[in-house]
């Protein structure tokens, strides 16, 4: 009797044990399973984060490309304006001074000149840029943009106290009141000349720059084909 015990015993524990191991490789198969499936959930979740950013990263490189676009139109094209604007008002300023002292209306010299001329001077590149993606942003070009709009302000603040004092004395032809106005002229072009070597830089460290590389790379397309054919 006592050797069947001993066998029961055995057996049961040899039941026991490879209980015990089916339920731990059971549980192995589970956390197997649950890592793979996880694995796939992970995967997918991550390669559909690469494409949400990848296009993300496009549209913001589109969106940044586009604004840069912007910006170098309006830059040249307010250089180009500006550039004539102070021609006129450097004639103008000339022709105040030649009859500084003649009894002739401030009126009448503006209007010898065709009267005032002001450049219609555009930001909205500024605007634009500012609307980009932060991390897109070249905070170098930021800063130059930024000081554009803050002189062309300076520019449009000076023209208006010139144009409010010619409005008040337009029928004085006192060599005083002259001065006063060749002298408010002078500051005009004071801001508008710094205003200008703002574009010109700008225009000669990116714009020109980037027409060179675009030449470059056409001079480059052309090329190989006929390397090619060699």
């Amino acid at each position: 009797m006592g050797r069947i015990r001993v066998k029961n015993k055995e057996s049961l524990y040899k039941y026991y044990t490879l209980f015990t191991t089916m339920k731990i490789n059971l549980r192995k198969e589970k956390v197997v399973s649950f890592l793979k499936e996880l694995t796939i959930v992970t995967t997918g979740v991550l390669i559909a984060l690469v494409i949400s950013n990848f296009k993300e990263n496009y549209q913001v490189r589109k969106y940044h490309k586009a604004s840069i676009e912007t910006i170098n139109s309006e830059v040249e094209a307010n250089y180009s304006s500006l550039k004539g604007v102070i021609e006129k008002q450097m004639q103008l300023h000339d022709t105040l001074v030649k009859y500084i002292e003649t009894p002739i209306l401030i009126g009448e010299i503006f209007g010898r000149m065709g009267g005032l001329k002001a450049s219609e001077l555009s930001n909205a590149g500024l605007d634009l840029y500012k609307r980009n993606k932060i991390d897109a942003i070249d905070f170098k070009i930021m800063s130059i943009l930024a000081e554009m709009d803050y002189t062309s302000n300076i520019v449009d603040g000076k023209l208006d106290r010139l144009v409010n004092f010619v409005y008040l004395n337009i029928l004085d032809s006192s060599k005083e009141s002259k001065l006063i106005v060749s002298l408010h002229i002078k500051d005009v072009l004071n801001s508008e000349k710094h205003l200008l070597k703002i574009y010109k830089d700008y225009i000669d460290k990116n714009i020109e720059i980037e027409n060179n590389k675009k030449l470059l790379t056409t001079s480059h397309q052309k090329v190989t084909p006929d390397s090619a054919s060699l």
